[in-house]
Formats: C-alpha cells, sequence, structure tokens
C-alpha cells in the first residue's frame, strides 16, 4: 500500500501485508477477535472488563467501545469519499470520547454484539466502494489524506487495541 510501509514495533501490523480489498474482512475478522476477548475476560472475572487498571489504561469494554467508534468512522468516511470533492472529516479526541461514552455501563454481552454490528457495517462500506474509492482524498482534521491510508490506519489502530485488551484479559 502507497504510503504506508513499516511494521508497528508495538504490536507486528503490517500494512504491506493486507490488500484493500481484505480491509472489510480483516476489520470483522478483529471485531469477533474482540468479541472473544469479552467472552473470555467475563467468564473469568477479569476485574479490567469493566474497570481501568490503572488511570492511562482504558478497560476491555473501552477499548472495544473505541474501537466501534473507529468502524463508524470508517463507514462515515466511505459515505462521504468523493473523486471530485476534498470531504471534510474530523477526529475527536479519544481519551475525551471514551470518558464522556461510558462503556463500563454496557453490558458485556452488548458490547460484543455491536461490535459485531459495527463490523460487520465497516465490512459492507468498504465491499460497496470499487478500487479506485481508495485513492480518494480526505481532509482528515484539515489534511488530506486518502481514504486507503485512513482505512488501513484505522485496521491498524483496531489490531494495536486487540493486542491491549488480549493482554489485559490474560490471568
Amino acid at each position: 500500500m502507497q504510503g504506508v510501509t513499516e511494521v508497528c514495533t508495538e504490536c507486528e501490523f503490517d500494512p504491506r501485508q493486507i490488500a484493500y480489498d481484505q480491509l472489510g474482512p480483516e476489520l470483522l475478522r478483529l471485531a469477533i477477535g474482540y468479541e472473544g476477548v469479552i467472552a473470555d475476560a467475563s467468564a473469568s472475572g477479569c476485574p479490567a472488563l469493566s474497570s481501568r487498571p490503572s488511570p492511562e489504561t482504558w478497560s476491555i469494554l473501552e477499548y472495544t467501545g473505541h474501537v466501534e467508534f473507529i468502524y463508524g468512522s470508517v463507514g462515515q468516511m466511505c459515505e462521504i469519499a468523493d473523486p471530485d470533492e476534498l470531504a471534510p472529516i474530523n477526529g475527536v479526541d479519544p481519551d475525551e470520547h471514551v470518558d464522556n461514552a461510558h462503556f463500563n455501563e454496557v453490558a458485556p454481552m452488548e458490547m460484543s454484539a455491536r461490535i459485531h454490528r459495527a463490523g460487520e457495517q465497516a465490512r459492507g462500506a468498504l465491499a460497496g466502494l470499487d478500487s479506485g474509492a481508495f485513492d480518494w482524498t480526505l481532509l482528515f482534521n484539515g489534511n488530506p489524506a486518502p481514504l486507503g491510508l485512513l482505512t488501513v490506519a484505522m485496521v491498524h489502530e483496531s489490531h494495536h487495541h486487540l493486542r491491549d485488551i488480549t493482554q489485559l484479559a490474560a490471568p
């Protein structure tokens, strides 16, 4: 993928190993991974499921809610991307969003269903695009960026946070 070549040293995500036509299926695969971690953490009574292990580390439900938001952003980007116009999209402060969303108050099974639905919706939104759409440029926080690059960044973030919650859920 043009513009994305480095393997993440923390989570080992390699953007070169994923083609544009696999971004949607990868988001759904990751969503299913979140469901599994939530189920395991719930069954084991993991305290990090709904409580932050430290003030600067989100709970498993908070990470999952954040990723649900990311998946919604993928759908929004797919809807507004246009080959002839720089459609604007603005990011949010993740910590502020998570603090205000109260994801820790969501029942684990509900959060599992929500992340699965979000994964399916993101996959569907991406499947509706032709391959040329990934080159369309959006104005992300005022900076031009191709839809494909933004989507890969969101897949990376989802992959990274799945690693984070897997570690939180480990006994």
